[in-house]
């Protein structure tokens, strides 16, 4: 009898380490692997109102949901050029924090180029996004994080301008309560050239400053240097992005975005195949380290 026990708790723990392999090699649960994982599944040509959008927004708010964020869509609909668009930010909460929300944001959609994946522009910083939440949540519960995926970021429907770009930013500003934002953080074009593309600061937003040195001199424990600090560089650029909104409510914003767009920009070059993972993984670990750093200061 007792052979015929230990024979079955022999093939149940063999059972177990089977279907649990993953969590024992590590490998395929690892932040990087993840990241790559769901930045493939996203990186499709997803212009405003289209079904690729509503298929990755549909896996976005999946992802979220198993986070365990309260996870909502900010429906509206906007007119460029006698032409109705319908777009939907996504919007996910930590539960149980009430307000000083740290916001963590990125743009949904595509260009409107045939073909182009935007896996550049901007599905790594999705993915790093939803990794970066799922392992501050487990280590710190209480954290007052918020994720806003907005849509239309892109221009619509013709060349960049004021009337086409920046919809779900700008939606989102003047539709929900600032007062519970603390600070805003927007990533973009995370993936590039580590030597090409450098993330510093701007001149014209000097409230990042401080949170660009920071990032910066955690950068600097790693291999890879893709942060500049204020005294080896600032950029004269004004880039237009999904910050722009926000600083224009006196929100404090930055603006994680390399000065030198990646070389793939808007272009079909701009896929899953062309994408840094040194730089990704660089970016993931830094700031990281910067949201539990700023937790202690607190």
């Amino acid at each position: 009898m007792k052979l015929i026990l230990l024979f079955i708790l022999l093939i149940l723990c063999l059972m177990y380490c089977y279907y649990n392999l993953e969590s024992f090699t590590g490998e395929i649960s690892s932040p990087l692997e993840n990241i790559k994982k769901f930045t493939k599944e996203i990186s499709i040509y997803r212009p405003v109102d289209s079904d690729n959008l509503n298929i990755v927004k549909n896996k976005i708010i999946n992802k979220m949901n198993t986070l365990g964020l309260t996870t909502t869509k900010q429906p509206f609909k906007r007119i460029i050029n006698n032409k109705e668009y319908s777009f939907d930010n996504l919007i996910g909460v930590n539960p149980k924090v009430k307000n000083n929300f740290i916001l963590i944001g990125a743009h949904i959609d595509s260009p409107q180029i045939e073909g182009c994946e935007s896996a550049i522009d901007a599905a790594t910083s999705i993915s790093i996004i939803l990794e970066l939440a799922d392992k501050i949540l487990k280590q710190y519960p209480l954290f007052p994080l918020m994720i806003v995926f907005v849509d239309g970021e892109e221009a619509i429907d013709g060349a960049w301008a004021n009337h086409n770009t920046l919809s779900g930013s700008s939606y989102f500003v003047d539709n929900y309560d600032l007062s519970l934002i603390e600070r805003v953080y927007i990533f973009d074009l995370i993936g590039g050239n580590p030597d090409y593309s450098k993330i510093s600061a701007f001149r014209n937003n000097p409230d990042s400053f401080d949170d660009i040195n920071k990032l910066a001199l955690i950068n600097s424990e790693y291999k890879y240097n893709i942060f500049n600090d204020t005294k080896t560089y600032i950029s004269n650029s004004s880039i237009i992005d999904d910050h722009v909104p926000f600083i224009n409510k006196g929100i404090p914003s930055l603006n994680l975005i390399p000065y030198n767009f990646p070389s793939s920009h808007h272009t079909l070059e701009d896929n899953y195949e062309n994408i840094n993972w040194d730089y990704v993984e660089t970016f993931y670990n830094v700031f990281l380290k910067f949201l539990i750093n700023n937790l202690k200061d607190k």
